[in-house]
């Protein structure tokens, strides 16, 4: 069996997976998803206390800090957090109490974002990414605005524009996978080739998935507006790129094959 087999098993799991039918406690047909998914989404956000939010920007901020200062040294810590966030996420933001139907779990988002959190912890059992930012040419730094629209994810009442200062403590960001997201495929493609090509891959390819769910969200989904749309363009972007980054960065030294 050629070497390339397994992975494109994995990664054609990955998205046989992300079709997986949502559960509901009261019976729903299968054109109730969009009603199903906002309702969850809507009652998970409700649990995310304010000291959760304003806890978890700071430490994402400081981490970061110390990945400037300490490269590598900080490496197994940020996998470890990454991978933490991600499996939090993939539970907490996926099953939930809804008004209208009971309990409701987002089965498809749950299984491939908890795949993407087990990767990461793995990265930190078995490191194989060089956390370091090196020189890199000026174009790949595009992600960087994209990754602070994400991380600020301004939008209020309506789901329409806020853009509050406080959000940068607050936002969505860390609690819920699309504003975490960019910030993590970013990073990799900063690090690139030094990383897992796997890790990126899989981040990536999750990423992608979901933000593409998030543009027939704005056809199909009650109440999602155009705004919402924009501030999933940070996932869209960076995990497309992600995804291309290997045919669009010739390099010296290969990536880190798993």
């Amino acid at each position: 069996m050629k070497k390339w087999v397994p992975e494109l098993i994995l990664y054609v799991a990955i998205v046989l997976c992300a079709f997986l039918p949502v559960f509901t406690a009261i019976p729903s047909l299968p054109w109730d998803r969009p009603s199903v998914v906002l309702e969850v989404m809507l009652s998970s956000t409700m649990l995310y206390t304010l000291e959760l939010r304003i806890v978890l920007h700071i430490v994402t901020l400081l981490l970061l800090g110390l990945l400037l200062l300490y490269a590598q040294r900080v490496g197994r810590i940020i996998a470890v957090y990454f991978g933490g966030l991600f499996l939090f996420q993939a539970f907490s933001q996926n099953i939930t109490v809804t008004p209208t139907y009971g309990l409701a779990i987002l089965t498809g988002n749950l299984v491939i974002i908890a795949i993407t959190g087990v990767f990461w912890i793995w990265e930190a059992v078995r490191p194989r990414t060089e956390f370091a930012f090196r020189r890199l040419p000026l174009w790949r730094y595009w992600v960087i605005p994209f990754v602070v629209l994400a991380y600020w994810f301004p939008v209020g009442p309506g789901l329409l524009p806020y853009f509050h200062p406080l959000l940068l403590l607050t936002s969505d960001f860390a609690v819920t996978f699309c504003p975490t997201a960019p910030l993590v495929i970013a990073l990799l493609t900063l690090f690139y080739p030094q990383v897992d090509l796997r890790l990126l891959r899989v981040t990536s390819l999750v990423g992608f998935l979901i933000g593409c769910f998030n543009i027939l969200s704005a056809f199909v989904m009650p109440g999602y507006t155009l705004w919402m749309l924009f501030l999933h363009t940070p996932l869209i972007f960076i995990s497309f790129y992600g995804l291309l980054l290997p045919w669009l960065v010739k390099t010296t030294s290969a990536p880190i094959e798993s």
